[in-house]
């Protein structure tokens, strides 16, 4: 069948749903299309089941970092039990992300967009037309292309995983690499964290990743940097890893080494629209061509890909289609990972303040004999604090705890 909307949004993550709203608020006739479960990434496969199993970590670790004092014993992890709570927060979303988009009038099609023109799609048997359209695919994790990859799980795997392995290996050093090592160590599997290079966890200060990497290691997870993983093997007693430094055996391997967008069947050349290897390439007011804009995940901005950053995409994305034409200007966004310890950080980094050392200072503060981490005995908690010269505003700070 034939539709005409005024605005169709490809994917149901946070960024579509939010578009999605905002743009019927507004009274537009819109569309949604997804052809995964309703719902998307992060609440599905991605940060909400991720923070129900690290939830279940940070007890295991407060519960161990206090035994001797006030606790008798660590909490142990009940994998199964684990899951099945987690569960009850991811199975509900589909069904109820799909009646309220119902309840709401947006029109709703299940399958894979493929772009006809600038302004048509088809999904399936059906035609919709629109006079403008957001694409909010995402994107997915990524498999290195080595000999026997087809034997890698994937994040999606990790976070509905029945058993837990009792010998894991990550390869990858990003930050779900650390928050899956992190859970994964709790839980009691022995853990190997494997990077190509000696900078894991790039994007954050070299200080407190050297200090998470100890803090890790100190609790018994396995570092193999420098490591360039060439074949994977299975054979009857496991996994086999093969690297010119490395020879490993584990039960599962896990491809944590960054995402890639979700373009391939959307077609995109048919409406014009350029992409590279990182998505979907926008200008400096997230349109891909006229009246088609991409956000999140699936396009190459200076926004991070975090959920915050997709949302306040998506919210620039319906003010620019609802006549507020600009150019998107990101704030600072604090970032996360969710290991233990945890890492963050916002704004100006310490290197780019040191470059600056007319303008700014680097103050750092070893926090752990604060009556906040004092109590709960943590032994590490760090922070740098980036101050403005002569205002003494603070510009950027990383806590590490």
């Amino acid at each position: 069948m034939d539709y005409r909307f005024d605005a169709i949004v490809i994917g149901s993550g946070v960024s579509g749903t939010s578009a999605a709203y905002a743009l019927n608020e507004a009274g537009k006739k819109v569309a949604i299309i997804e052809e995964r479960e309703w719902g998307g990434t992060c609440v599905l496969r991605g940060c909400d089941p991720k923070k129900v199993l690290a939830g279940a970590m940070e007890a295991h670790n407060f519960s161990e970092r206090l035994r001797g004092k006030g606790i008798k014993q660590v909490a142990e992890i009940d994998w199964k039990d684990l899951q099945d709570f987690k569960r009850s927060f991811v199975e509900p979303v589909p069904e109820s992300r799909l009646e309220g988009f119902q309840e709401a009038k947006i029109e709703t099609f299940k399958g894979s967009a493929a772009f006809l023109d600038a302004h048509t799609v088809q999904v399936d048997a059906d035609t919709l037309a629109a006079e403008d359209i957001i694409i909010a695919t995402g994107a997915r994790p990524s498999i290195p292309d080595i000999e026997g990859n087809e034997i890698f799980l994937t994040s999606d795997d990790f976070l509905d995983l029945e058993t837990l392995p009792k010998r894991i290996a990550f390869v990858g050093g990003g930050y779900i690499a650390f928050e899956f090592a992190a859970i994964a160590h709790a839980a009691g599997s022995e853990v190997h964290l494997i990077h190509h290079n000696s900078r894991p966890l790039k994007g954050f200060d070299e200080d407190h990743v050297a200090m998470l990497v100890s803090s890790l290691k100190s609790d018994g997870v396995h570092f193999h940097f420098d490591t360039d993983v060439e074949r994977l093997t299975r054979k009857e007693s496991g996994i086999l890893l093969s690297a010119a430094n490395l020879t490993l055996e584990v039960d599962a391997v896990f491809a944590t080494a960054g995402r890639k967008p979700n373009i391939e069947r959307l077609n995109l050349e048919k409406a014009g629209i350029k992409t590279n290897r990182h998505g979907i390439i926008v200008n400096q007011s997230l349109e891909a061509i006229p009246h088609v804009l991409a956000v999140g995940d699936v396009a190459i901005t200076p926004g991070l890909p975090l959920t915050p950053v997709d949302s306040f995409e998506a919210d620039f994305a319906v003010s620019y289609i609802l006549g507020k034409k600009q150019e998107i200007h990101y704030p600072a966004i604090p970032s996360v990972v969710f290991s233990s310890p945890k890492l963050a950080e916002i704004g100006l980094t310490a290197r780019e303040a040191m470059q600056e050392k007319d303008g700014y200072h680097v103050n750092e503060i070893d926090m752990k004999n604060w009556y906040t981490y004092r109590r709960t005995n943590e032994y590490l908690s760090h922070a740098k604090i980036i101050t403005e010269k002569g205002t003494e505003k603070n510009c950027w700070r990383v806590f590490y705890q």
